[in-house]
């Protein structure tokens, strides 16, 4: 298949030196010249790409010879699905040091059209081997390597300065098998054999159609591989575990350009470290085999809403608080009940009749689903948490519970989900814990009211900030097999609720990201981060959706399994060419979005 490749001696021809002090970048006399670029495209087929930002043609002279109009790039630049089409595009151009971002964009600074915070050149690729051929030879001559799926990703992690990105978009096979055997035993499981390319979207239609269902995420165009690599969690996790906890097997490129197989079998520790112990880290995932389970017969979901009424806006203000507490108590017993779900929750300014002052109250929308069940069957779980919220509220609250909708399959419940499809391309630092029954249930209603007020702080004075509650622990990571618990943080097995917390403001088209981001994680670290580890001391944080700058991240988000990944990182990749924030190994690296520099500290 790959005999028009060059011979393995003339790719590796001026290799430098693996320990230097940075990572190699075009102002370096060692950084490959145009014919040795040349020379890497003809050894992986002309799957090559020199990196052309979309938005160029948005500017005098097209610099960068954009292929798509400018009108196309502005009618796409707010979807997730524009982005996962583009070789090297994301949902979050602030992480890409705000390079080339569409002029009619004015959420952002504006700094013209150059490549900045994007890699170099894209491998754009169809098989494993050629993700191996360029792996080594950009470890070889120490440029740092990042993957890209779909550009989801909240931190930024699918983009880089001065590298090559796999791109492993065109990865999208897909088989189906209910015999497969699982590798050092005499057992059968029913799995899906995904590329890592696929979209949660793809791979659920296929498996549906057979009477099964993935746990995936909620949102249909994310991508496989950085979603499992930080574990996963989507509707289905709070009866099966998440992501992470499905992986058989999976195929893997390493930095040193071997193809390995890793499963119970062989390679076991980077089985273990692929499952939820970070993403885009030990090596290049070309393919999952992934367990499926029976897919629902019907999906029941309803709506809890809290808002406040009644003309002593004051009272009503305290009691929204009480009657949050009391919801937030009450999730894991519902959970336990085989209710999942998710929620969202603002601060209110309210000003009551009596005072001058400004106060602050909290609204919240909370969605439930259940499966294989009954309108009436929901209703009834709620219908208790709902009259103690009102008791609470002594008048002054409004708390309603929708008629609920009975979905007949699931992808049409996950369908209503994406519809419609949540806008990208803003940004916002957030900050998130995993709590479970001691930090919900088992402390006084008044402890937990505090908790939420002190986490709803907003950077702005009488800013609002908002709290998304996920419903995705509870039994499901719990019951997982201890045969197919990875890396992911183990504060997984004991909390009910992912909890994000926003309020934090970025200056994003006044001062450079670099700067901005500095400035705004700062903040968190002293007014969320804090919060949590008082309220959360023990648990940890979902690595995919919570702050990069985490000054505790090592054991926040990978709980004691911190030391033994960074072995295991070291093992496949000693070059240290994969890098992401917060990753495991990271410590040891400053990434500057200003100079693009990736140097060790």
């Amino acid at each position: 298949m790959f005999l028009r490749y060059l011979p393995i001696t003339l790719l590796l021809s001026g290799i430098v030196s693996a320990d230097s002090h940075c990572k190699t970048t075009p102002y370096d006399t060692t950084w490959p010249s145009d014919s040795d670029w040349t020379a890497l495209n003809q050894s992986v087929g002309g799957a090559l790409i020199k990196t052309r930002p979309v938005a160029s043609s948005c500017y005098d002279g097209n610099p960068f010879s954009s292929t798509l109009t400018c009108d196309t790039v502005d009618d796409g630049w707010s979807s997730s699905a524009f982005h996962a089409g583009l070789p090297e595009s994301i949902d979050y151009p602030f992480w890409a040091n705000n390079s080339c971002v569409p002029p009619s964009d004015y959420a952002y600074r504006n700094d013209g059209c150059k490549l900045g915070g994007l890699p170099e050149f894209i491998l754009n690729a169809t098989t494993a081997e050629q993700v191996a051929t360029a792996v080594r030879w950009a470890s070889a001559r120490n440029i740092r390597i990042i993957a890209k799926g779909t550009g989801h990703d909240l931190n930024g992690r699918s983009s880089g300065a001065y590298s090559l990105s796999i791109w492993i978009h065109q990865l999208r096979s897909i088989k189906l098998d209910s015999q497969w055997l699982r590798p050092s035993t005499n057992k059968t499981e029913n799995v899906a054999i995904l590329g890592s390319g696929n979209n949660w979207g793809r791979a659920m239609e296929a498996t549906a159609a057979i009477g099964r269902i993935l746990v995936s995420g909620q949102v249909k165009t994310v991508g496989l591989g950085g979603f499992i690599g930080g574990g996963g969690h989507g509707p289905l996790s709070s009866h099966y575990g998440l992501a992470a906890d499905q992986v058989l097997q999976a195929t893997v490129v390493t930095t040193a350009g071997d193809i390995l197989v890793a499963n119970e079998a062989q390679n076991q520790d980077l089985l273990w470290a692929i499952r939820g112990g970070g993403p885009g880290l030990y090596g290049i995932v070309t393919e999952f085999v992934l367990h499926t389970h029976p897919i629902p017969s019907n999906v029941v979901q309803t709506t809890l809403s809290l808002s406040m009424t009644g003309n002593d806006t004051g009272s009503s203000a305290a009691a929204s608080w009480d009657a949050m507490a009391l919801l937030s108590s009450a999730l894991p017993d519902l959970m336990d009940a085989g209710v999942a779900g998710f929620g969202n929750a603002a601060t209110l300014n309210v000003s009551p009749k009596s005072s001058s002052s400004v106060i602050q109250g909290i609204g919240a929308t909370f969605t439930f689903f259940g499966y294989n069940t009954t309108a009436s069957d929901i209703v009834s779980l709620l219908n208790p948490i709902r009259a103690r919220m009102l008791q609470s509220g002594n008048g002054t609250l409004s708390v309603v519970i929708a008629e609920p909708i009975v979905f007949p399959t699931y992808l049409s419940f996950v369908d209503d989900l994406n519809d419609p499809a949540t806008p990208v391309a803003q940004i916002s630092l957030i900050s998130s814990r995993l709590l479970g029954r001691s930090e919900l249930t088992e402390i006084s209603l008044g402890k937990l009211r505090a908790h939420l007020q002190d986490i709803t702080k907003s950077q702005v004075e009488g800013g609002t900030a908002a709290l998304v509650y996920g419903l995705q622990g509870g039994l499901g990571p719990r019951q997982v097999e201890a045969s197919m618990r990875g890396a992911l943080t183990p504060a997984w097995r004991s909390a009910y609720i992912h909890l994000i917390s926003s309020g934090t403001y970025i200056n994003t088209t006044d001062t450079a990201p670099q700067d901005a981001l500095a400035t705004a994680a700062a903040w968190v670290e002293e007014h969320k981060e804090a919060v949590w580890r008082k309220w959360a001391p023990g648990t940890g944080a979902y690595i995919n959706e919570a702050n990069p700058f985490n000054g505790n991240f090592q054991q926040d988000f990978y709980g004691g399994n911190y030391d033994r990944l960074l072995e295991i990182k070291d093992k496949y990749d000693p070059t240290a060419s994969l890098y992401v924030r917060s990753g495991v190994g990271s410590h040891k690296w400053d990434y500057n979005l200003t100079t693009g520099k990736l140097c060790r500290k």
